[in-house]
């Protein structure tokens, strides 16, 4: 792609944008259909999602719905590669939304974590 071509990507996402911010309806319809284009799975598919990222770009609706799409083994997966669950209380659960819950709130800690260091390391050169 050149500029010409990611500047109009570029504009035509910030008018979705725009308009998800406006109307709650539309809001829902655009995180269905950025779910189902298969466009999240930029971020990896399976273990290899980047959740992180992810919440990070996208916020917590937009790796709430990409979580959805997948398998129960799959959500289990990304529990225990990040060991978001050492205790492994989570191995007996059978409700996906309770392990989506865990992923989030655990890469929200995560990604709290890592904007709190860069700020640190930002902040180290005036001292």
């Amino acid at each position: 792609m050149d500029a010409h071509d990611i500047g109009q990507m570029m504009e035509l996402f910030k008018r979705i944008a725009d308009a998800a911010r406006v109307d709650a309806q539309t809001a829902g319809q655009v995180r269905e259909a950025l779910a189902q284009s298969g466009l999240l799975e930029v971020f990896g598919a399976g273990e290899t999602l980047d959740v992180v990222d992810l919440l990070d770009v996208g916020g917590e609706d937009v790796l709430r719905a990409r979580l959805r799409q997948m398998q129960l083994s799959e959500l289990r997966q990304i529990i225990a590669m990040r060991k978001y669950d050492p205790e492994k209380e989570s191995t007996r659960w059978r409700s996906p939304n309770k392990l989506i819950d865990l992923i989030v709130t655990k890469a929200g800690q995560q990604l709290e974590r890592e904007v709190a260091a860069q700020a640190t390391a930002g902040a180290s050169w005036m001292l």
